[in-house]
Formats: C-alpha cells, structure tokens, sequence
C-alpha cells in the first residue's frame, strides 16, 4: 500500500501524514516569481518529523536526481527554499510501506538473483564521486603542504587518501575551522564522464595558514624504507578507513616534511559527496 501526498505551490509544509507508513521520497518542481517552472540555482533543503506536533525536525539530505528518500515514521514534511533563486515550489512525497528497498519477489527463497556493488563504484555510476592529486617535486625539511578543503551543503565522505614520498618520514594532520589568508581554487575531477554531478566542494591551495585550528582524527605518521642505492620509497594508504566532514565546514590538510632533508611527495584524495545511508532518518 502507497500514498501519495503533495505541499502546493505557496506552502512549504505538508498537513498530517500517516505515521503508518515506513518510508518515503520527496521530489520538487521550482518556480520563480512569474510561476514559471525553472532549473534552481542551488538545492531545497527538506526535513521531517516523525511526529504530528512540536519542532522535532530532522535534515534529509537530498540523493542522485534530485530526490530526497528517508525511513521510518514520518507525520510532516518541510520544505526550505532559503538556499535557492526559486520563490514557490510543487512538491510530491510518496509514502510506503517498502519503498525503498528494492528487493525482488523471490530473493530469499532461492528464486531470484541479486547483484551487489561497492560504494564507490555505485558513487561513480551516479556521478558523484571525486578526485584530486598533487605533485610537490621538493618539499624542505620542516615545511608543509597546505590544503584547504570547503565542504557545501551536502555530507562528504573522503573514501581515500594516497601519499607517496621518498624521504624518511611525513605526517600529516586534519584540522577543522583553520584561519587562513589567500591561495587560489584549485579544479578537481567527477569519475563519471557521462551523467556527472557538480560537486560543492571547494579546495584552495598556496594558502598561508594563521591557525590551523582543531585537530580533527589521529595524525599520520609514515616512515620510508630505503631503496637501492641512496633512495627512499615508501607509500601510505587510508583505503577502507573513511572519514565523514560535516556540510558547510572549512577543514586543513597539513602534510609535513619531517625527515631531515628534502623529498618529493605526491598525493592523491577521493571523496563522495551526498546523503549517508545511516543513520536512518
């Protein structure tokens, strides 16, 4: 069993809804202030209750599409176009019982197949999954590769981040709200080249940093191995390690030269920005 409910144009809530149901997905038509349909500079926010009263409202943030899906009980649904060129909307929410699940008839029993995928590689399918890198051909003893990393309205995952050096030894911090002055935006890349999604992120590099702020995670620390001859090799990997950064949040990436002499270091970072499947909402 389904329902359909609906916010008309000039109201940014629903009315009651049953709390019967144990999963919905909210879609939204904008328009600006003529009432003509348009494509939104910037994206709605939606949040829900899972009650019928009171302001105990909780973000969903919105997935691939344009859609926003969300679990368990839900009484309202709010719609916030603050963050938007949009003036009124039309919103649709359709409630289920299994909306989201997506299961084939059978699968438990045998009768039916399922196929099954990593995030990132579903990531990159839906065109939400990037990527930067970085070579610094001389790194002095004692100096540090600065990188700011802004995060938008939406979560980011950091799913991996590669370092490979030739000295001794590197570390490298994460800092949260660092004050910082200059430096230039820096592109990244989308792996989809077919339906990519434009990332809100933004990274600044050839900054100078006046405080890096609070630590955020354990530091790195890596130690080289010697190579033939006089050279050092080493790599470092957080594969499987992920990292959740809040929306709206200036975050540093500080790697250091502490081994004693000069080195070269190359890095690598890939990260999905969007909703979390968990917790569930």
């Amino acid at each position: 069993m389904a329902m359909i409910y609906e916010i008309p144009r000039g109201s940014l809530e629903t009315g009651p809804m049953s709390l019967d149901y144990d999963s919905g997905l909210a879609t939204i038509q904008y328009y600006n202030a003529g009432g003509v349909e348009i494509t939104p500079t910037g994206v709605a926010a939606i949040s829900v209750s899972p009650t019928l009263t009171g302001e105990n409202f909780k973000t969903v943030y919105p997935e691939a599409g344009g859609q926003w899906a969300f679990e368990g009980p839900c009484g309202r649904l709010r719609v916030s176009l603050s963050g938007t060129n949009a003036v009124t909307a039309f919103v649709r929410v359709w409630r289920g019982d299994d909306a989201r699940s997506g299961i084939p008839a059978g699968a438990f029993s045998g009768l039916r197949a399922m196929t099954f995928q990593n995030y990132i590689e579903a990531n990159v399918k839906n065109g939400v999954q990037y990527e930067i890198s970085s070579d610094t051909l001389s790194l002095a003893n004692g100096a540090s590769i600065d990188v700011i990393f802004t995060t938008g309205t939406n979560p980011v995952v950091i799913k991996n981040r590669l370092v490979k050096f030739n000295g001794t030894h590197l570390t490298t911090r994460v800092y949260r709200s660092p004050t910082y002055t200059g430096g230039s935006i820096t592109p990244y890349f989308n792996l989809n080249d077919r339906n990519p999604v434009a990332g809100s992120v933004v990274i600044r590099t050839g900054v100078t940093v006046t405080a890096p702020g609070t630590e955020f995670g354990a530091p790195t620390y890596d130690i080289g191995s010697a190579g033939q001859g006089n050279s050092s090799l080493s790599t470092y990997s957080t594969l499987g390690i992920e990292r959740l950064l809040a929306p709206v949040t200036t975050y540093l990436q500080r790697i250091t030269n502490d081994s004693g002499a000069a080195q070269e270091v190359s890095s690598y970072l890939t990260w999905y920005e969007g909703g979390t499947d968990l917790p569930l909402t």
